[in-house]
């Protein structure tokens, strides 16, 4: 675990605009909870079921209800306090060996439904899926005798989709916004040699998490907020090898890149408009050749918008399209906003 990086995010996030730069409300409440979250359990095993550290941006399985409130806050504490009455303690631990069955069986479940799926196999076929279960990953199934996270199968296929549109092996330059712990980026970049400088941004301490989760598998190569955070100007390094720039929002104000794709994934619709119109006007500065948003159905008006609606503030010059997901057993569908 990485403390200083940490524990820099942290500090340098209350000195920032957070207007601009903070969790909007839909997030600020489940990230303080994250970071208590990542200082008690670590990442060993946030893609499991032993801590809360990735809820809402991971693939991970809450079967303990006690992990998504903030212990720090009234009812949080509340809750710890109570729970750990004896004869509460042992309802609660009675309803919570319940509820970790269901998990399992659902697991158990999903897992059939991914390796017997068409999709899915083509999928198997089409791209390269490598290592794709690390810290503790329940969500998967085994395929000829290797396991594979579901979580990379439907990034799979959002990225074969989004590939209809654009030339994914001619893309040198990637900018993404809110990318959950960095497993579209492991993809993309397992698949597609050809990207070389990768530009990272996520709200603290999800980029903790992304950061950390990149830098297991590419190294030296993730350069991290504490070597970016006293620079004046932040570019990608002139040369043909790997570079990933892991950037907390408030640090897009120094960089200067060139950018041949920006994406994001659902994130933007969490956000208040006016952080959305900053982020833009730095798409535009970074000379952007595509642009790829999607976003998921079903939102709830209360905490997000209407992601039809994100096409107004690009000057309505995106396509909008509905695309199924990889398992339409699920009945949901997609949004996809496209540069044309």
């Amino acid at each position: 675990m990485n403390n200083v990086l940490l524990d820099e995010l942290i500090r340098d996030e209350k000195k920032i605009d957070k207007t601009l730069y903070s969790s909007g409300p839909y997030w600020e409440y489940k990230n303080k909870r994250s970071i208590l979250e990542i200082k008690k359990f670590g990442l060993r095993d946030f893609r499991g079921m032993s801590s809360g550290v990735a809820t809402s941006f991971s693939d991970n399985i809450v079967a303990n209800l006690k992990m998504e409130f903030n212990e720090a806050d009234f009812r949080g504490h509340l809750i710890k306090i109570v729970s750990s009455l004896p004869i509460f303690k042992s309802v609660f631990n009675a309803q919570l060996n319940i509820t970790t069955k269901y998990a399992n069986s659902y697991l158990e479940n999903k897992a059939i439904v991914y390796k017997n799926n068409v999709g899915v196999r083509n999928l198997l076929k089409k791209y390269q899926f490598n290592n794709t279960t690390n810290f503790g990953c329940l969500t998967k199934f085994e395929y000829f005798n290797n396991d594979y996270s579901c979580h990379y199968l439907d990034l799979a296929h959002r990225i074969s989709v989004l590939s209809k549109s654009f030339k994914f092996e001619e893309i040198t330059s990637f900018f993404e916004i809110g990318g959950g712990f960095g497993a579209n980026i492991h993809f993309l970049l397992t698949n597609f040699p050809n990207i070389k400088k990768v530009l990272y941004l996520d709200i603290v301490p999800n980029i903790y998490v992304g950061t950390e989760y990149l830098r297991h598998f590419y190294k030296n190569q993730v350069i991290d907020y504490s070597q970016l955070r006293n620079l004046e100007e932040i570019r990608f390094t002139e040369n043909n090898e790997l570079e990933i720039l892991c950037v907390p929002p408030w640090l897009i104000e120094k960089v200067n890149v060139k950018v041949d794709h920006f994406h994001n994934a659902a994130s933007f619709v969490e956000m208040p408009k006016v952080v959305i119109l900053n982020y833009i006007k730095f798409v535009k500065k970074f000379r952007t050749k595509g642009i790829s948003l999607i976003s998921y159905d079903k939102f709830d008006p209360n905490t997000t918008f209407n992601p039809e609606k994100i096409n107004d503030l690009f000057d309505k010059k995106l396509k909008v399209s509905w695309n199924k997901n990889l398992i339409e057993d699920y009945n949901r569908n997609s949004i996809y906003l496209l540069s044309k």
